[in-house]
């Protein structure tokens, strides 16, 4: 014992000493005051501390949200942007990143009309979808029809579609696997010539005709709603242009999906659980049986490793434990445990056999009764304290 926990410690301030501190980058995003649907948010609250939220970034203060106010009505392009998203699918965790397609459909004044007929007449090449993921497919949207609608109130429309292969930036991973996902879909201004900046053009979303259709569900998962808003996307850089760092108007549009909770019971908990009972009946096997009892230690941490192993392929390489394997330490811990009692207990009973004093020989085997009888109550105690532990001390960073 003392030399496992030796090696622990040791273990411990080797792997500290070698860790790497991550680095957090200077972009940033701020939710703008324009009209936004967040569905997991009521307008106007923050989110409580640990909840999960469609709201990305940090909310404006009462004074910054009356600037923005006047920023927006002050600028001089204004485009109104609309996402309806009518497929989801082939969400991949271990990238993470999913397929969609749908359609954007954009709306804007005679102000913007003039400033894309003077650099070529096409809309479509000033907006990016900022996160897809494939490298050799085009982000642009694709039109649909030969060109913009003039309207009766004088303004213009263009209907897009979009499909591609888009990465996944937000998933609550640390409550695996009991965990929400967010499947996005950024739009930004492509600015070719430094005109396009969050003073100059805003994109405000429409949230009446936006949405998600018939196959925008995923076999799996439920889905929890879905939320579009404008951000302020602040660049760390200028790009070389001179002047202050960068910042672009967004629009976000992002569909939430979660796991059933009884469904990763049944597949994932369940087998752990079986596996934790055997562990806490090792010593209701009879005691002259050492090598039965002593291999069911063995057997179990076997299968633990092979379980992990499964689930584990099915995610990214994160920097961090998710819950589900916290409760796998706990399980190795007890398993661990098990087995040293196991073997200790089996030379008590080797000593007991060579003992000549009949008290000391009962009370001996009195004591190795009560730890027969103690071990499932003090796993389930402890071990059920360990779990509950370290599922309230989760970081709740997203």
């Amino acid at each position: 014992m003392v030399a496992v926990v030796l090696a622990a410690i040791l273990a411990i301030l080797g792997i500290s000493r070698i860790d790497v501190s991550p680095v957090q980058s200077r972009d940033a995003l701020r939710l703008s005051s324009a009209s936004r649907a967040l569905t997991t948010l009521p307008l106007g609250e923050k989110p409580p501390i640990g909840v999960w939220s469609a709201m990305r970034g940090d909310q404006l203060s009462a004074g910054e949200e009356r600037v923005d106010r006047a920023e927006l009505e002050q600028a001089p392009y204004k485009v109104q942007v609309g996402v309806y998203s009518t497929s989801n699918y082939e969400l991949d965790l271990t990238v993470p990143s999913y397929s969609s397609s749908g359609y954007v459909w954009l709306r804007w004044e005679e102000p913007m009309q003039r400033y894309v007929e003077s650099r070529g007449g096409d809309i479509s090449s000033f907006f990016i979808v900022l996160n897809t993921l494939l490298s050799d497919k085009d982000s642009s949207l694709a039109p649909v029809g030969a060109g913009p609608i003039k309207l009766a109130d004088g303004s213009y429309y263009q209907l897009f579609t979009y499909i591609g292969r888009y990465y996944v930036d937000r998933a609550s991973f640390r409550h695996y696997p009991f965990m929400t996902i967010s499947l996005p879909l950024v739009i930004e201004a492509n600015d070719v010539d430094g005109q396009l900046g969050y003073r100059n053009l805003r994109l405000i979303p429409e949230i009446r005709n936006s949405g998600m259709g018939l196959y925008a569900r995923i076999i799996g998962w439920l889905n929890t709603g879905w939320s579009i808003a404008e951000y302020r996307h602040h660049y760390a850089t200028n790009f070389g242009l001179g002047g202050e760092e960068n910042d672009y108007s967004q629009i976000l549009f992002e569909i939430s999906y979660g796991t059933s909770s009884w469904s990763s019971f049944w597949r994932l908990l369940l087998p752990l659980a079986v596996l934790m009972t055997m562990v806490l009946l090792v010593f209701k096997v009879r005691p002259d049986e050492q090598d039965a009892r002593a291999s069911i230690p063995v057997t179990v941490l076997l299968t633990l490793v092979f379980l992990q192993q499964t689930y584990r392929d099915q995610l990214p390489n994160l920097p961090f434990l998710t819950f589900l394997d916290q409760v796998y330490v706990v399980a190795y811990v007890v398993t661990l445990a098990a087995f040293v009692l196991v073997l200790w207990i089996g030379r008590r009973y080797a000593v007991m056999e060579t003992m000549e004093d009949p008290v000391a020989k009962e009370a001996l085997q009195r004591h190795l009764h009560r730890l027969d009888d103690t071990w499932p109550l003090v796993v389930v105690l402890l071990g059920g304290a360990a779990i509950t532990f370290c599922w309230i001390t989760i970081p709740q960073v997203i």
